[in-house]
């Protein structure tokens, strides 16, 4: 990859790395951290009063290290009818964290193409096998699922919107390998687009990235999670890190993750456009007001954006009745539109403001289906991703039977996990319990669950009904439907 100059963009997971000196934090390094920490954190913050020993030592449990087997097999030898297949076993490292309590980790999908087994091991040494649950393919995110027979710390994709250069930042990963290592810096620059950006743009760090970081969250100075550890960039013969790293943004990170969750796939609109910020120069040159909104530089022939009449030098202002801070807002925005409607863009062109409706299309790249070009094990019980009423449901599988000390005939869905606060976990039912049926009716999978749900609902109950078995044997539980569609009620994962 050449995306400019001599500059060389790597991805940092899924390697074959070279043994060669690691680039561990040291004294100054540490020393740094310490001071940023210091003076960054404000009272009330959520790690007021702790060491930054004391905050990472908080965020490692919810963090993990990825493992990857890649079998390539090369045909026979050239001119030797007779010769077999070779088959050649290589290794890769990732790097992913918990967004689930039940064991969703998001990690970055190039960490984990072409993987035929995927590892996980949690920050206790504990290593556990992994199933893939959904990829996306433009936006290089995957998601996986672990089974620790208990719940899992996770962590929350927050708001990047708000970063500026000069901001602290901090990454958990698994470098080269090594295990979970820390690393420091700021950020460096806000929407880097690169020949891999199909979607959104990156924000760039100084922060060490290796190879084997990728998927390893990116925190602010607060513990929140602002992005995910992507790519590097390198001159030619370097593989490691010179300090020019880039990161998905938490925010449009999490617009992908709740597409795959909801539908096991992406759709994301496209007008086929590429666009940067407004500097302050460009707004004085084009006679702008301010320096919002985004201007293309180039446009995809036959797109959506190319038939619409958009030009490079136009500046998109608003999409639709939303104005547009900059291109994370138009990109998101015009993601989140449905192929086929159509969107009245708002753009600058020759000192005024000019409509400009424009149909969307499909991002290209990325359809249905979850394996991708990895032959790993795919998640084989269908876990319901957005469950309603605060329940994370699975199909009662017989290794589910044994873990819970279930009989071999036991029927019903088993609850994986219930997010705090919800109808479910108001009422009791806690993770392990197994619903037998809903509305009196027996129920087998989380589909059976969802649509007796919906049935109640579109009957206008204020209550629906189920029979659940817990370690405490039978009993009724009657679940309030009004209550959990005011506070939106669902599953974390």
């Amino acid at each position: 990859m050449e995306p400019a100059g001599d500059r060389r963009l790597l991805p940092v997971g899924n390697d074959r790395p070279v043994v060669r000196p690691a680039l561990p934090v040291g004294a100054a390094s540490v020393k740094r951290l310490l001071l940023i920490s210091a003076m960054a954190l404000a009272p009330g913050a959520a790690f007021a009063g702790q060491t930054p020993a004391d905050q990472i030592a908080s965020l490692l449990p919810a963090v993990v290290n990825i493992s990857t087997v890649m079998n390539d097999t090369a045909g026979p030898v050239a001119g030797n009818m007779a010769s077999q297949p070779t088959a050649t076993v290589t290794y890769g490292q990732g790097s992913g964290f918990f967004i689930g309590s039940s064991g969703l980790i998001v990690t970055n999908r190039h960490a984990i193409a072409g993987a035929s087994q995927i590892t996980v091991t949690l920050s206790d040494s504990t290593r556990l096998s992994a199933c893939l649950l959904a990829t996306a393919a433009q936006t290089d995110v995957a998601l996986l699922r672990v089974d620790a027979g208990h719940k899992v710390p996770a962590l929350t994709l927050g708001d990047s919107d708000g970063l500026r250069p000069g901001d602290p930042v901090f990454i958990i990963g698994n470098p080269l390998g090594l295990g979970s290592t820390v690393t420091e810096g700021i950020v460096s620059a806000r929407d880097r687009n690169t020949p891999q950006s199909g979607f959104g743009a990156f924000f760039q760090l100084d922060a060490a990235l290796n190879h084997g970081s990728s998927g390893g969250p990116v925190f602010d100075d607060y513990g929140h999670v602002v992005g995910i550890a992507t790519a590097l960039f390198s001159p030619p013969n370097e593989t490691g890190s010179v300090g020019l790293g880039l990161a998905i943004p938490a925010t449009d990170a999490a617009f992908v993750v709740k597409q795959l969750l909801d539908t096991g796939h992406l759709q994301l609109g496209w007008i086929g456009t590429h666009i940067q910020p407004v500097t302050a120069d460009l707004a004085a040159a084009l006679k702008l007001p301010d320096t919002r909104g985004a201007i293309v530089t180039d446009i995809l022939p036959d797109s959506p954006g190319a038939r619409a009449g958009l030009a490079p030098g136009d500046v998109i202002l608003a999409v639709g009745n939303e104005d547009m801070a900059g291109p994370s807002a138009v990109n998101r925005t015009i993601a989140a539109s449905s192929a086929g409607s159509v969107l009245r863009l708002t753009v600058w062109r020759d000192g005024e403001k000019r409509p400009l409706p424009i149909v969307i299309g499909d991002l290209p790249g990325d359809k249905p289906g979850a394996g991708g070009h990895s032959s790993a094990p795919l998640c084989e019980a269908p876990v319901a991703p957005r469950p309603d009423l605060g329940l994370v449901l699975s199909a009662l599988t017989q290794d589910a039977r044994d873990k819970f000390g279930l009989e071999d005939k036991q029927a019903g869905v088993q609850v994986l996990d219930v997010l705090p606060g919800s109808a479910a976990f108001n009422r009791g039912i806690a993770a392990g319990s197994v619903i037998e049926t809903v509305e009196r009716r027996p129920v087998a999978s989380p589909a059976d669950v969802r649509t007796a749900i919906d049935a109640a609902r579109a009957a206008g109950q204020g209550f629906v009904l189920m029979l659940v078995r817990n370690t405490q044997g039978l009993g009724w539980v009657a679940l309030p439907l009004e209550a959990a569609m005011q506070t939106g009620a669902a599953g974390a994962d």
